[in-house]
């Protein structure tokens, strides 16, 4: 039984909601075959915390899907290296170090963090600090057309110049009144005209500064994704995603500058994700109301956090549960049993008239796994699916024994390119393990021990290997036709 995919008619069904048009669309590339996307990564000013995480863990699988339907993707995820504010001006006070210091030290730990969940590294990742004289031609380009001016404090760009304003959000410049977003401090909204924003700020004390045409200072919080953007993938584009609160200001600011700059449609595509809750309420560093993703991996694994974190479609408020997660580690552990079992499965010569049928219903569900990926990346019903081939595996195999290696072979074809797209590279790290001959050898050896003890009626000692292989992170099952083993965690197994 055939079990590839035609990918020309998989990808043509693939749709994503545009916050642009309010609507769902059926994604079509600006060119045939080749996708770029461009990522609004972290301001590293402290660590990544979950709801980061979710972000930047629905894009990753945004990026694999993509490329699993045979696109070349060119991806690029900014990093926000020059933001100051009074939080950041406090925590070099509190932290005694430089600002330099300050934005190594958590710019590593922001590539630690994503690795450590199994997040795939964009084509580019350009530090904003690197980008600065690209930022300053771009202002130059908004001054000479018009589009923004010079104040005492700065550049700004003004809203009202740009026609169409407020496209993306709804917002409308008529509507803004000083500091309406949380993210805009006050100052970059009181100029000629309320909804004005700065281009350019002058430096002031102790804040670093590059030089530029207008003085001492450092560019905006906009103008940096604009530049680095369009550096990279051109004046248009097909993809810009984010979270919803960069709706507004930040990606509302984006289009108005690029498309005045250019007199070209910047980006074709914008997808966000919605918040993740802490007790029903928006995480917050002022409240100090925040999960860090690296405590959160050190508590509850990063494979069963990265799987909780899709559980929620991408375009729904996540309210942060431990009962979740829970859940999400069930499915992990089926999962992988699923994928060790087929991957012994491929060395035995078995034969079984009904794992036809097995195979038949993977494929099924791995089309319905397809059909909800291409439905906005509807990740919650995707796991469904993949739980499902994860509990027909096993309940076959604890009525049939291991499944006929030619069955096997396809199975695990499913399996990989559904591990791979959800869990990223979590997936070859954490979950499809294959041990060495002599690991392989060394565990069959105990088991058969184990089972020559309980033979004797020594229950005890049999019990007490059975512990011993739980705490290297092996799990042993009974079954009618013998014993199977399966590594739960790789804690102390390495190959």
């Amino acid at each position: 039984m055939d079990v590839s995919v035609d990918i020309e008619k998989v990808r043509e069904n693939f749709r994503v909601y545009n916050t642009l048009s309010k609507d769902i669309e059926r994604f079509e590339p600006i060119e045939k075959n080749k996708v770029r996307i461009y990522s609004c990564g972290l301001t590293v000013n402290d660590y990544m915390h979950i709801g980061h995480a979710r972000t930047y863990t629905v894009w990753d699988v945004l990026v694999r899907y993509l490329r699993f339907l045979g696109y070349e993707v060119f991806h690029v995820s900014n990093i926000t290296d020059i933001s100051i504010d009074e939080k950041i001006l406090k925590r070099l006070e509190e932290e005694k170090i430089s600002f330099q210091q300050l934005i190594e030290k958590y710019t590593k730990a922001y590539f630690e963090d994503r690795e450590a969940l199994g997040i795939e590294r964009a084509n580019v990742h350009p530090l904003a600090t690197q980008h600065v004289q690209e930022m300053i031609e771009l202002i130059e380009i908004l001054l000479k057309k018009g589009y923004a001016y010079i104040a005492e404090d700065g550049v700004y760009f003004s809203i009202r110049k740009f026609q169409n304003y407020g496209k993306l959000s709804g917002i409308k410049p008529e509507a803004l009144v000083a500091g309406a977003s949380g993210r805009i401090s006050k100052d970059e909204y009181d100029k000629d005209y309320v909804g004005d924003f700065a281009l350019w700020k002058i430096a002031k004390e102790k804040e670093p500064y590059w030089y530029s045409p207008w003085g001492k200072g450092r560019p905006g919080w906009h103008i940096e994704c604009s530049a680095m953007s369009m550096k990279y993938l051109g004046e248009s584009f097909d993809i810009h995603t984010g979270g919803e609160d960069n709706i507004f200001p930040h990606h509302e600011n984006e289009i108005a500058q690029s498309e005045a700059a250019t007199g070209k449609k910047f980006v074709k595509y914008w997808l966000h994700t919605k918040h993740v809750l802490l007790g029903g309420e928006k995480m917050s560093k002022s409240y100090k109301r925040l999960i860090y993703l690296r405590d959160a991996i050190a508590k509850y694994g990063a494979t069963n956090l990265r799987l909780y974190l899709l559980s929620t479609h991408y375009r729904k408020k996540l309210n942060f549960e431990e009962k979740g997660i829970e859940e999400a580690s069930l499915i992990v552990n089926r999962f992988t049993k699923a994928v060790q079992i087929t991957l012994k499965s491929l060395r035995k010569e078995i034969k079984n008239k009904n794992a036809q049928e097995l195979l038949s219903y993977c494929i099924a569900k791995f089309n319905n796994f397809l059909d909800a990926l291409n439905d906005d990346l509807n990740t919650t019903a995707a796991i469904k699916y993949l739980d499902d081939i994860s509990r027909s595996i096993i309940t076959f195999v604890e009525s049939n024994g291991f499944v006929p290696s030619e069955i096997a072979e396809n199975i695990i074809y499913i399996l990989d390119k559904m591990g791979e797209i959800i869990f990223g590279d979590l997936y070859k790290r954490e979950i499809r393990l294959e041990p060495t001959a002599e690991f392989e050898e060394f565990i069959e050896h105990m088991i058969k021990e184990r089972d020559e003890l309980r033979k004797e009626g020594k229950y005890e000692s049999a019990d007490k290997i059975r512990e011993n292989l739980r705490r290297m992170g092996i799990e042993i099952e009974d079954l009618r036709f013998g014993t199977i083993w399966y590594i739960k965690k790789n804690s102390l197994y390495r190959k």
